[in-house]
């Protein structure tokens, strides 16, 4: 059990002891380095590399999503399946991603780099997908982390969801954080960690989900963790982080024209582990109109496919969990020798 009464550690030094205070930025230090380590591959004893390829990391942290869900992450309780239910959505939402990452229009934008077409720098598409993922990733794994190791912590005890704070982690782990991709402008964006209202009304709702028996009232808690979470990640990640940047912005803008549609991916969440599927009643498309850097335009459909996920979720469950478990299985998905 985490506490702030000072701990006794070993040094290298025989019969020496180093005094340390075990708080809220110790145990959000240790959530962070759950999320960095989850990204990375062993080079040697206490050594680690950050994996460069995205769309491997985009299959990681849907791996990581499902194993959250599932309750086969550290910490978890698989009598409490169904508490952690955004993480099943965000599964299959970074799986989409992974799957836009390698389809051929993002591959080919990447390497043909900037052109002098009047267009936008096409890096922007792959970049700007890798940093949204990655930093949401790191922003809402450790949240969960933390409440699955630490629960007596989270709202009660150090109360430390209101204490989390990028800037005030362990100076190694703050280190290893402000190194990763983006970081410099990420973290400003995001508010360094600092939960949203949306975020803390979200594992409320977890907390109520744990309490319940009541099958009904439990599937209603569900969808309102869902929606709050969703809200967090989309208005106070996502948008200030990638959808508010004018590069992307410009980009988005002339993908919608009709020169230009061909080429677009399409938005779309597919129910499976799969990239594609022709079953119309497990993927749900965006509509043609969607301006997905406007929230309100891009929040209508990601309730409506939340709406058609909770759905599949009670007449197909064991369809979902199966997807779930494969997915899960890509939490080592390997990195490429050469990146982009």
């Amino acid at each position: 059990m985490a506490t702030e009464e000072p701990v006794n550690t070993r040094t290298d030094i025989p019969d020496k002891t180093h005094e340390i205070t075990v708080g809220c930025d110790l145990l959000w230090s240790q959530a962070q380095q759950f999320a960095y380590l989850r990204l990375s591959d062993k080079t040697g004893d206490n050594e680690h590399k950050f994996i460069g390829l995205y769309a491997a990391r985009a299959r990681r942290i849907a791996a990581t999503y499902a194993r959250f869900y599932l309750e086969t992450e550290d910490g978890g309780d698989t009598d409490k399946t169904g508490r952690y239910y955004w993480m099943a959505l965000g599964a299959f939402a970074s799986k989409t991603v992974s799957c836009i990452l390698d389809s051929w229009q993002v591959q080919t934008s990447y390497f043909t780099g900037t052109i002098s077409l009047g267009i936008t720098d096409m890096k922007a598409i792959a970049n700007n997908l890798g940093q949204g993922n990655l930093w949401l990733f790191n922003d809402i794994a450790p949240a969960h982390w933390f409440y699955s190791n630490y629960p007596e912590h989270f709202f009660d005890g150090m109360t430390c969801l209101d204490k989390r704070d990028a800037n005030q982690l362990e100076e190694r782990v703050k280190a290893i954080m402000e190194d990763l991709p983006w970081a410099a402008e990420s973290l400003s964006r995001i508010k360094y960690f600092k939960p949203s209202p949306d975020i803390s009304k979200g594992f409320e709702k977890v907390l109520d989900i744990e309490r319940t028996d009541d099958s009904e009232l439990r599937s209603e808690l569900q969808l309102e963790h869902l929606l709050a979470i969703a809200d967090h990640e989309q208005r106070e990640i996502l948008q200030p982080l990638i959808y508010n940047d004018p590069v992307f912005k410009k980009w988005l803008t002339r993908e919608r024209q009709w020169w230009m549609r061909w080429a677009s991916p399409t938005y779309q969440l597919v129910f499976t582990h799969q990239c594609s599927e022709r079953d119309p009643q497990l993927k749900s498309v965006a509509p043609g109109d969607m301006e997905v850097e406007n929230e309100k335009s891009r929040m209508d459909w990601i309730e409506d496919a939340a709406i058609m996920f909770h759905k599949l979720m009670g007449t197909k469950e064991a369809h979902m969990l199966n997807e779930l478990r494969i997915m899960a299985t890509w939490v080592n998905s390997p990195d490429a020798r050469f990146v982009y």
